[in-house]
């Protein structure tokens, strides 16, 4: 993801964001104080600050567990 632009957000308007999305990128949007059922074979209820605080990983054939990129 690229950010094209970054506003300031004034009393009248939020802020505002324009970003490029690469190939096979998504944008969310997820409020910390709501909850969110995970997709997939997990379906799992989390709150919003779980998926903001998230962390990108990958799994390590060597030590065979997810390691931070």
């Amino acid at each position: 993801m690229k950010i094209i632009k970054d506003e300031i957000a004034t009393i009248k308007r939020g802020r505002r964001v324009t970003v490029e999305l690469e190939s096979g990128e998504t944008l969310i949007n997820v409020r910390g104080g709501r909850y969110y059922r995970l997709g997939g074979q997990v379906e799992d209820i989390v709150q919003g600050h779980v998926i903001v605080e998230m962390t990108d990983v990958y799994w390590c054939s060597i030590t065979q567990k997810w390691e931070n990129t």
